[in-house]
């Protein structure tokens, strides 16, 4: 799970390090986004996730390092980047007493739209984010969702090549977030490059290329596929009536690095060069009966806590 590798970039962030005071929030933070892809930024809370994003949005000055965009400093030269960036907060910054219409076309006047291309501005965003039908409703009157889409309809008005979004799906239904996660797809297709936080490791495995934060720190980064290979393991699912039995049993086994429950089964994880039918057949001498699922890759999930405890175990 080595660094970052440079290559052709929208965004490049290198040795990135806020302190407030005695106290390091983003430490040597390096790593880039590419042309028209899905980035996610992942960490728990208070990993540094949203200090990066305001640092690279203007709202904070970092206390060293570099970032680039576009071809330009973002801390030295950010007026000749600033319109060809967008950014959706985890709060939403519409005005409650305008409606939809007038949110958008507020924030295109921001971005400098007028005259016909603030109307083509809207009515594009309208239709890309199924937004029309609410055009005339205030924004006080909408659910989460639809402030969302609103929302990011709104930071997306100026058709920004660099799009940051900060927890953009937190408190919202799988189907809205799905519905969302289509919207970004249009967009990237549309020539953004997208940043975006998120706690949701379904989310992440959606993305082209994933880096994991922790303590202001890089744990992990790369494509969602071979960050989980690169952990070397396997993991095999069992089913069994007698699964607090069978989690007992597997973890003296050797080759089990853990064994978890789920429900009324348990997840096996074993080294990737161990046999899972040799852990099965000695489980099942011990006169235990159960169901397995074929071997699989680990998840997001399974890095995420492994990287947890790494953390913990260095701190």
């Amino acid at each position: 799970m080595g660094g970052p590798v440079m290559a052709e970039s929208i965004l490049e962030v290198e040795n990135l390090t806020k302190r407030f005071g005695d106290f390091t929030a983003v430490k040597d933070l390096s790593f880039e986004v590419r042309p028209e892809e899905i980035f996610g930024f992942l960490g728990p809370n208070g990993a540094g996730k949203s200090t990066t994003i305001k640092m690279l949005c203007g709202v904070l000055m970092p206390t060293s390092g570099k970032a680039q965009a576009l071809g330009h400093d973002l801390f030295t030269d950010a007026e000749k980047v600033r319109q060809r960036i967008g950014y959706m907060s985890q709060k939403f910054s519409l005005l409650d007493d305008l409606t939809v219409g007038e949110n958008l076309a507020y924030f295109g006047q921001l971005y400098g739209l007028e005259g016909e291309k603030l109307k083509d501005a809207i009515a594009q965003r309208e239709r890309e984010l199924q937004i029309k039908p609410l055009e005339q409703l205030l924004v006080a009157k909408l659910s989460t969702g639809e402030k969302q889409r609103v929302s990011l309809a709104a930071s997306t008005m100026h058709r920004p090549r660099m799009l940051f979004l900060d927890e953009p799906t937190s408190g919202v239904d799988p189907l809205r977030r799905r519905l969302f996660w289509e919207a970004m797809d249009d967009l990237v297709l549309d020539g953004m490059s997208i940043l975006v936080t998120t706690h949701n490791l379904g989310e992440a495995d959606q993305c082209d290329r994933l880096a994991f934060i922790m303590a202001g720190q890089l744990m992990a980064y790369g494509r969602p596929r071979a960050l989980k290979e690169d952990m070397g393991r396997r993991v095999v699912e069992v089913r069994s009536e007698r699964f607090r039995e069978l989690q007992r049993e597997a973890a003296l086994h050797p080759d089990v690095i853990s064994a978890e429950l789920m429900g009324r089964g348990v997840r096996l994880s074993l080294p990737a060069q161990a046999n899972p039918e040799a852990v099965l057949a000695h489980l099942r001498g011990q006169g235990l009966a159960f169901e397995p699922k074929s071997p699989e890759l680990p998840s997001l999930e399974d890095l995420f806590i492994k990287l947890v405890q790494d953390s913990r175990k260095e701190a």
